[in-house]
């Protein structure tokens, strides 16, 4: 998925039980109420929590890239 808008990457984060909210200009990713990374534009990544399972690690690498796609397409927008 390579989503275009906020509303499609929220709705694609959201079919897999994730949460993106937006605190300034940085984002918080959230999953089962737990902040998983703060990511600020343009491409900077902070883990908070690496506990997790190879197939947790897949979920979330996917939702950072999808994260990322989108806010590179933000970025060539403006």
């Amino acid at each position: 998925m390579n989503p275009e808008t906020y509303q499609e990457l929220i709705a694609w984060l959201a079919g897999r039980k994730y949460q993106l909210l937006q605190e300034g200009d940085g984002y918080h990713l959230l999953h089962r109420g737990q902040t998983l990374a703060m990511i600020t534009p343009p491409d900077r990544y902070r883990v908070m929590n690496v506990d997790m399972t190879f197939a947790e690690w897949v979920e979330f690498n996917k939702c950072i890239r999808n994260i990322r796609h989108y806010l590179l397409t933000r970025k060539a927008k403006k």
